[in-house]
C-alpha cells in the first residue's frame, strides 16, 4: 500500500519507515512517517468481530474507576474554559464513564459509540442516552462541549471525523476536546525495536492503534479545520481543547 499524502495533515512528504508486528493478527505491516507533521501511521485493515467488541466492554469496565478520576479532572478544566456550558456530546463514548461523571454538571449529555455491548451497558448501569450508531455533524444539535477521547487513533482515515467534529463545534459555537495517545520524538527510540510486548511502547496494539499522532500533527490538523485557540490538557486523558472563535 502506498500513500500519496499524510492521513493527518495531507502533506505529500510521506515515507515508509519499517514493518511493525501486530499482536492480534501476528502480521508485519508497514509503518509510514510524515516528514511535515511528524505523525506515523500503520493501516492494518483489521476489523473487530462481535467477540472482540464484547472483550472491549470488559476492558472498559476494568478501567472504570480510573476513568472516573480522569473524568472529574477533565470536567473541571472544561468548565473553567466554558463556565456556562449546559450540554455535552461525546463521540466514541464507550460505556459512558465520562458522561456519567459529567451528568452531575450538565443537564444534557449524549453519547455515540459503534460498540453495542458498550452502549447497552451504559444505558443499563448509568441510565445514559447512549446511541449505537455512527455520528455526523448533522446530529450535533448545538452542544456547548464536544468530546472525542481515544477514538481517532483507531481510524485509518481520521480526517473526515475530525472535520465533522470541528464543523459541529463551529456550528454550536462550542469547544471541542480531542484526546489521543501522542507519539512524539521522546518515543522515537521504540521505532528501533517496535516489539508490541515491550513495556511503554506506542506500538503495543498495531491492529487497532493505526494512527500515531504527534502533537504537531494534531495541532496542524486542528488549524486546517479552523481552530484558533488551543489549551493543552496534561493530566488523565492528555489532549487539547480547541476553540473556533
Amino acid at each position: 500500500m502506498k500513500f500519496k499524502e499524510c492521513i493527518v495533515c495531507n502533506s505529500p512528504f510521506v515515507t515508509y519507515v519499517r514493518d511493525v508486528l501486530t499482536r492480534r493478527t501476528k502480521k508485519n505491516i508497514p509503518l509510514y512517517y510524515c516528514m511535515e507533521c511528524e505523525s506515523f501511521f500503520n493501516p492494518s485493515g483489521y476489523q473487530e468481530d462481535d467477540n472482540q467488541l464484547s472483550k472491549d466492554l470488559d476492558w472498559n469496565i476494568s478501567v472504570k474507576e480510573r476513568n472516573i478520576g480522569y473524568s472529574r479532572r477533565l470536567i473541571y478544566k472544561l468548565l473553567e474554559l466554558k463556565p456556562n456550558a449546559k450540554s455535552l456530546l461525546e463521540i466514541g463514548c464507550g460505556i459512558g464513564t465520562f458522561l456519567s461523571a459529567a451528568s452531575d454538571c450538565f443537564p444534557q449529555v449524549i453519547g455515540y459509540d459503534t460498540n453495542h455491548h458498550a452502549t447497552e451497558y451504559g444505558k443499563r448501569v448509568f441510565n445514559l442516552d447512549l446511541r449505537n450508531e455512527l455520528w455526523t455533524a448533522k446530529k450535533a444539535e448545538n452542544y456547548d462541549i464536544i468530546a472525542c477521547i481515544s477514538v481517532l487513533e483507531h481510524l485509518e482515515h481520521p480526517r473526515p471525523l475530525f472535520e465533522q467534529l470541528a464543523l459541529a463545534a463551529k456550528q454550536s459555537r462550542g469547544i471541542l476536546y480531542i484526546s489521543v495517545p501522542f507519539l512524539d520524538r521522546d518515543k522515537w527510540n521504540f521505532i528501533l525495536d517496535p516489539d508490541p510486548y515491550q513495556k511503554g511502547t506506542p506500538f503495543f496494539d498495531n491492529d487497532v492503534h493505526v494512527t500515531h499522532f504527534s502533537r504537531k500533527g494534531l495541532l496542524e490538523l486542528a488549524k486546517q479545520c479552523g481552530a484558533n485557540k488551543f489549551t493543552e490538557i496534561t493530566q488523565g486523558w492528555v489532549g487539547y481543547v480547541l476553540e473556533f472563535n
